[in-house]
């Protein structure tokens, strides 16, 4: 089976039906690529983002007073 390198791109056979049996490195090509993307993670390169639901406000903890302290 043919399969994509995410990192390099390069296009790589692996034989096997699990992905252990692939090859070490998968879903990459080699050890430099899994290394690469290890580094690009640590170094927070990929970022997850979402916008605030609707109901949430940007408020942050500081600032909302908690009513049941005021005396």
């Amino acid at each position: 089976m043919e399969y994509r390198c995410p990192v390099c791109h390069k296009t790589f056979q692996a034989p096997g039906e699990k992905p252990v049996e692939r090859t070490p490195f998968f879903p990459f090509c080699c050890e430099r690529c899994k290394l690469i993307d290890l580094g690009a993670w640590l170094d927070a390169e990929y970022r997850i983002t979402s916008e605030p639901e609707s109901g949430e406000s940007e408020e942050s903890p500081e600032d909302v007073r908690d009513d049941s302290e005021e005396e």
